[in-house]
């Protein structure tokens, strides 16, 4: 990794961390971590093409609406446990199989 790169992403951190507006924009709802991981491997794939680590306005955006996506996605599809698809709660009864 590039120093470039790590003093770019430390200043977009620093940036998140004062603006609050900006932080509530990119990361309401985001895993924080997985947008600097996201943002660090763009940032590296810019400075090794033009020797600049700075995403464009369209790099930021994508990486907010992709963890979005991620995080609608996580929620959708909640892993359910064997017991959640085997039994069924009949109230005063219990739980009984449905087989």
């Amino acid at each position: 990794m590039s120093p470039e790169v790590l003093i770019y992403v430390q200043n977009v951190r620093n940036y998140l961390n004062k603006d609050l507006d900006a932080r509530n924009y990119f990361l309401n709802e985001i895993d924080e971590e997985m947008f600097f991981k996201y943002l660090t491997e763009i940032s590296q794939k810019n400075f090794e093409k033009d020797g600049e680590p700075i995403l464009t306005k369209d790099q930021f955006e994508l990486i907010r609406k992709t963890l979005q996506l991620v995080d609608i996605t996580k929620k959708e599809f909640k892993e359910e446990t064997i017991e959640d698809k085997l039994f069924m709660d009949v109230g005063t009864f219990g739980k009984i199989c449905l087989n």
